[in-house]
């Protein structure tokens, strides 16, 4: 209820799971480099109209930084983490790797906290400790 449309959020949410729950089942059948090419052409086609529309870099600023930090966030936290996510999916189990991957939010959290100055809360808390509530249970069954 925090947002204008939540149920909208909600299910974009589930959308996005079911993306990432597919993307991990086809790269453990097919490998990590048809699942990377899947996934990047998949998100370039979903992103390409609003590039149109608004332009590669935005308007004003800094165009060299802001594309250099376009490039960097595009390859290092992006296409080499996925690459190598890919990669690991094929000496691990897929159940693990989707577990493994559930920390990313914790760990996000974390490094805000830490790093970015984003505030402590009692939300925080919350939904890091039932988040790795739920990766202890699954990892224990």
């Amino acid at each position: 209820a925090a947002g204008p449309r939540p149920a909208l959020g909600i299910a974009l949410a589930l959308l996005a799971g079911a993306g990432q729950s597919g993307l991990t089942l086809w790269a453990r059948g097919g490998g990590s480099a048809r699942a990377s090419t899947g996934a990047f052409t998949t998100g370039l086609l979903c992103l390409l109209p609003f590039a149109v529309l608004q332009g590669v870099l935005p308007s004003g600023g800094q165009p060299t930084l802001t594309g250099g930090a376009l490039l960097f966030l595009g390859t290092v936290p992006t296409l080499l983490a996925y690459r190598w996510y890919f990669s690991g999916l094929t000496a691990v189990p897929g159940t693990t790797a989707s577990v493994l991957v559930l920390l990313e939010p914790a760990t996000a959290a974390v490094i805000g906290v830490l790093f970015l100055g984003e505030p402590f809360t009692a939300g925080l808390v919350a939904g890091s400790a039932l988040l790795l509530a739920a990766i202890a249970a699954l990892a224990r069954a």
